[in-house]
């Protein structure tokens, strides 16, 4: 006899909203382990999904479309993502509650339907490309806010590139 077939997902599940994991009880403060040193050159997961921070001379958008141009992201996703670009500061890559784009707007301006819109928000949110916040200052504070970023492992990619061509053009 076989087992049974394991549950694939589908967009329809990636659309779904997670069940939100029990919060942890925290331990005293001397019986956390403290965290291991990280190898030089070592990555974590957690840590490649992080929205890296711009150097000085680094410009947003122009740093964001190059990542996503060397994604392994669908069209799809892609697609989305630069969408979303129209609507961020070109600085900071924050898209303010008065100018987020419902997702229906999205699937008008892509052509995906609604449903594909979330799913690839999800993505998005998930490899780290997009987060959402709350302002905490300025006349909009308490408002949501979504801002556009670049994961640190891409960022990474993006700078050593960078240097492989200037020290090409020496």
């Amino acid at each position: 006899m076989s087992a049974p077939a394991a549950h694939r997902p589908t967009p329809a599940d990636l659309a779904r909203p997670r069940p939100k994991p029990p919060t942890p009880t925290p331990k005293p403060a001397a019986s956390r382990p403290s965290r291991p040193p990280r190898v030089d050159g070592m990555v974590t997961a957690a840590d490649a999904v992080r929205q890296g921070q711009l150097h000085h001379g680094e410009l947003l958008r122009q740093m964001f479309e190059q990542g996503i141009r060397i994604s392994a992201m669908n069209a799809n996703t892609r697609l989305v993502a630069l969408t979303l670009l129209g609507y961020a500061n070109f600085r900071t890559g924050e898209i303010h509650t008065r100018w987020r784009p419902a997702p229906e707007q999205l699937a008008i301006a892509t052509g995906l339907s609604t449903d594909q819109i979330h799913v690839q928000l999800r993505v998005l949110t998930d490899r780290g490309w997009l987060t959402e916040f709350t302002l905490a200052t300025g006349p909009r504070a308490g408002q949501p806010c979504w801002r556009l970023g670049i994961p640190m492992a891409v960022l990474q990619q993006l700078r050593d590139r960078a240097a492989r061509h200037a020290k090409q053009d020496r």
